[in-house]
């Protein structure tokens, strides 16, 4: 898994996620946005569209970065998904918590 950080017009930073977020890429990914967030201290959007996979540590990594961003006063917007990983969100309920965009 890959990403890059892209900055927004305004008061946004967007993540940009390519390949698997997994065991194996989760802990890099979440130490290294967080850190940029925190710099920034701007919202966040994650873009999903070339997310192909995401195990149960990606989507607890998605629950601490909302953390982090509502601790703020900022907001988190999920935006891209497909739809194998809009299912994943639908069945663990997490599209009720975080701001989801097909």
């Amino acid at each position: 898994m890959t990403f890059d950080i892209i900055y927004n017009i305004g008061d946004c930073l967007e993540a940009s996620l390519i390949g698997d977020l997994d065991i194996n890429t989760v802990e890099e990914f979440k130490d290294s946005l967080i850190n940029k967030f925190k710099e920034e201290d701007k919202n966040l959007i994650i873009n999903l569209e070339s997310l192909d996979y995401i195990d149960s540590t990606g989507l607890g990594a998605f629950m601490t970065i909302y953390k982090e961003v509502e601790d703020r006063g900022r907001k988190l917007k999920i935006i891209n998904p497909k739809k194998n990983i809009v299912k994943l969100f639908k069945i663990t309920e997490l599209d009720t918590i975080l701001n989801l965009e097909d």
